[in-house]
């Protein structure tokens, strides 16, 4: 389990690229000026045990103080050392956004055929009204837009931006970013007055289909474990859970 974690925790480090990554101590800092937690967060698949753990956790407090962010770490049963999470803990770090990550094989993808009156587009390039849909109207504001808006566009020429109409009217979105023999699945949404139509298993269809074209067998994304209603329709597309993680973020000083 923990080479299957590492597998799949590098493949979305890869495909939900930081604007600055840093390493100390084997550990990838990654800095976005806030914009999600996975990209502000420390990557901890990886340790050297160069330095004490104590020193190290000082210095990514440092480290994230001078960018006006929180040291924040993320927690997988692979994170190194093994004793992290209760040294996190001793150190007053709180534990927060369980996270599930769930993957499924191309071959058993299952979404249903999509009604006539929904139409799919599946595009490389980062256009518009994908990004209106997904930037503007989802859930960043003010100038975490342009930060978004750059990090879409460092993964240009290795993803899909997928947009579902609604007889003619933009209503979901989804993002599939390709890797080597698997694709992750990011920046699903649909909008709150088209819920329940069929949409957003019409996005999954289409991000199969962007799979299948790349030759990935796997398909692979991260689900918070409170979301109810995508976890469901995951599980009836075909996906099931591998493993969790959550975040450990640091008290206030």
């Amino acid at each position: 389990m923990i080479e299957r974690i590492q597998e799949l925790e590098s493949a979305a480090f890869d495909a939900w690229p930081a604007d600055e990554v840093l390493t100390l101590g084997g550990w990838r800092l990654r800095f976005n000026h806030g914009v999600t937690n996975r990209a502000n967060s420390v990557w901890t698949i990886a340790w050297d045990g160069t330095f004490p753990l104590d020193r190290v956790l000082d210095r990514v407090e440092t480290m994230y103080a001078e960018r006006g962010l929180p040291a924040q770490l993320q927690i997988t049963a692979a994170a190194l050392p093994a004793s992290l999470d209760d040294a996190l803990a001793h150190r007053g770090y709180e534990a927060r956004l369980g996270t599930e990550v769930w993957t499924t094989p191309l071959s058993r993808l299952a979404p249903d055929e999509a009604p006539r009156e929904i139409e799919v587009r599946c595009s490389t390039d980062l256009d518009e009204e994908w990004f209106d849909l997904s930037g503007r109207r989802g859930r960043f504001r003010g100038e975490e837009i342009p930060v978004y808006r750059r990090m879409m566009e460092r993964l240009v020429g290795r993803a899909g931006f997928v947009i579902a109409r609604r007889d003619g009217v933009p209503a979901a979105t989804g993002l599939v970013v390709a890797s080597v023999g698997r694709v992750g699945v990011f920046a699903m949404r649909t909008l709150e007055e088209h819920r329940q139509q069929g949409l957003a298993r019409a996005v999954l269809a289409a991000i199969g289909s962007f799979a299948a074209a790349r030759d990935a067998a796997e398909l692979y994304l991260q689900v918070e474990t409170d979301n109810e209603p995508a976890l469901a329709l995951y599980a009836q597309c075909g996906f099931r859970r591998e493993y969790g993680y959550h975040y450990r973020r640091a008290p206030t000083r």
